[in-house]
């Protein structure tokens, strides 16, 4: 087993320090053990774990914070939460598992020394999202004002806040209450993706982000922006770089939204392409095209509506290889989906429907392409589900020549393309959407 150095390991015991031990039991040849956090994902701090699987290391704690033990061989890990001055050990065993036909491996913890309590509340999965979750899932697609909503996330957070009352540590209770409330303000702005009006007490809130200080605050007001204040009828992108100096003064944050922004339009390859581009490039005067964006550009404007799709190769459960091309004379609605993927799995009832709506329907196929790494979870679900339309996977998940050819970096993702095989969008709306079928037929020759 590799083994790997976390810096505070040699150095001397302190007391201001938060301490831990244990043990992981499990560890396959060449693993690495990891310390993560969340909010930096890509610095990962080694922990040095010996050949039976044993670990100590420290961490500066002035203030709480929680991190993430990181196991890459087999992958899993927990969460743990850290103080200073703390003591704590860990004893770890790897066990094999299966959720919805996937395997995985779970970590088994048991925990013993300072704020057991704290452990457990994390490990529990008391987290933000059990409030934000039902939330969205209850007012996703409907008719309601934003009060309404908030009123409702406001109850379903106090509901969460709550169950820290059982919590000793008053240090942990403050700094967890603390987390959620920041989350909340943030997690506000979902209401721009599920809601459906704008009224005064929307506008008023979103009055209070600080637009130009906050780079995350100020993206909730462009998203705001263009769903609710671009009039009717106006591309909202080209709008938006017409009106975003006039909304956001700091030009860093200005940047930051525009290349966001101009990725989006990019992936979705509309007719006007060339003209919202332009528009990007001469929001901020004597900027160069980031080389990422440019080269993005130069892909997708060859792929605009009407014009030919870049073919791709897809795999039928007996392995059979299908190209795009075969499936010519048809239109054909396409969903890039996985088994691991939520969001994914939310859309299949809506999916079944719309395959009942059309099955009959000569001009039209529908088609589910799985993105999963393995076989494996995606023939274990379909032998469950049985659904009735064609289901094919991809070789090589997101570097297939599917994701590739049309930058498919996340799912689920819709695209339709026409009986010969051209495009019409490689952003179609979902099956949940309310105006599929209407859109769909539109296209239909």
């Amino acid at each position: 087993m590799t083994v790997l150095m976390l810096s505070s390991y040699l150095m001397p015991v302190s007391a201001q320090k938060a301490q831990f031990t244990g043990k992981i039991i499990g560890l396959n040849k060449n693993s690495h053990v990891n310390l993560l956090d969340v909010a930096h994902p890509n610095d990962l701090v080694p922990i040095q774990v010996g050949a039976d699987g044993s670990f100590r290391f420290e961490l500066d704690a002035d203030e709480p914070l929680t991190r993430y033990v990181y196991i890459d061989n087999p992958k899993s890990g927990f969460k743990f939460y850290a103080e200073k001055g703390m003591k704590a050990d860990m004893q770890v065993e790897l066990k094999k598992d299966v959720m919805q036909g996937q395997e995985y491996t779970r970590c088994d913890v048991t925990y013993t020394g300072d704020y057991k309590d704290a452990f457990d509340f994390l490990t529990e999965g008391e987290f933000f999202e059990h409030a934000q979750n039902p939330v969205l899932q209850k007012y996703m697609g409907k008719a309601n004002s934003f009060g309404e909503f908030r009123e409702y996330f406001r109850y379903k957070l106090d509901q969460l806040e709550g169950k820290l009352m059982i919590i000793k540590n008053p240090v942990f209770r403050k700094w967890m209450k603390d987390d959620y409330e920041q989350k909340f303000r943030r997690a506000l702005g979902w209401y721009t993706e599920c809601g459906s009006r704008a009224d005064s007490t929307l506008t008023a809130w979103m009055e209070t982000l600080d637009r130009n200080g906050n780079a995350d605050e100020a993206a909730t007001y462009i998203s705001f922006y263009k769903k609710f204040m671009v009039p009717e009828g106006q591309d909202q992108s080209l709008t938006l770089f017409k009106n975003i100096n006039s909304l956001i003064n700091n030009q860093q944050i200005v940047s930051s939204i525009a290349d966001s922004e101009i990725e989006e339009v990019i992936k979705n390859a509309p007719e006007n392409i060339t003209q919202v581009f332009e528009a990007y490039r001469a929001l901020i005067p004597n900027r160069t095209v980031p080389a990422n964006i440019q080269a993005l550009y130069d892909h997708y404007k060859n792929l605009v509506p009407s014009a030919k799709a870049a073919d791709f190769d897809m795999y039928d459960m007996k392995g059979k290889r299908v190209m795009l091309s075969d499936l010519k004379g048809k239109a054909v609605y396409i969903d890039c989906w996985a088994t691991w993927c939520g969001p994914c799995k939310m859309e299949t009832p809506h999916m079944a429907k719309l395959y009942e709506h059309y099955k009959n329907n000569k001009k039209i196929m529908l088609v589910s392409i799985s993105l999963d790494a393995k076989t494996k979870p995606w023939i274990a679900m379909l032998n469950k589900d049985k659904p009735g339309w064609p289901q094919y996977i991809v070789k090589n998940d997101f570097n297939s020549t599917l994701c590739t050819n049309y930058n498919i970096d996340a799912i689920p993702r819709f695209m339709m393309f026409d009986s010969e095989g051209r495009i019409v969008s490689l952003n179609a709306p979902r099956p949940s959407n309310p105006d599929i079928i209407s859109w769909i037929d539109s296209h239909l020759k």
